[in-house]
């Protein structure tokens, strides 16, 4: 099993913890995330909220990433993010809603951890999750 840095065992310690505030009546699939941001102590902590409407539906990563602009505004410094699930088969990875959120905010080579509730699993780079993505340059210049 991989090692990883104290500040990623960290933000685990501190979803691990988050988990259980978690709204998944209708999955029963609980979810948090914590996304760091440089020079702060702790992560911010998101988790899936869902709604009997499941449009109305939103995934853990895009709760902290929302909580993280809402405290910090929207010129963030994110060193990496760790999404956990309680599920028994294994780490979920962000779903494509939730990468696409993340892309507004990160570069090719942000770190994205995956994980259970005992440890941080695997590691990748956003771009391995998200090869080719639709960002502001891609827009046409005049918009």
């Amino acid at each position: 099993m991989a090692e990883f840095s104290k500040e990623v065992k960290q933000v685990h310690a501190e979803v691990v913890a988050a988990i259980g505030r978690s709204h998944a009546p209708y999955s029963k699939l609980h979810v948090c995330s914590g996304v760091q941001l440089k020079g702060q102590p702790h992560a911010v902590i998101g988790v899936n909220v869902e709604n009997a409407s499941y449009g109305g539906t939103i995934c853990a990563e895009r709760s902290a990433l929302v909580s993280a602009v809402s405290q910090y505004g929207p010129v963030l410094d994110l060193e990496f993010i760790v999404v956990i699930s309680d599920v028994q088969q294994g780490p979920i990875p962000p779903c494509g809603l939730c990468l696409q959120a993340l892309r507004e905010f990160v570069s090719d080579d942000f770190k994205v951890y995956l994980g259970d509730l005992k440890s941080v699993i695997k590691e990748y780079r956003f771009k391995e999750l998200l090869p080719v993505s639709f960002a502001g340059e891609s827009l046409p210049s005049d918009c």
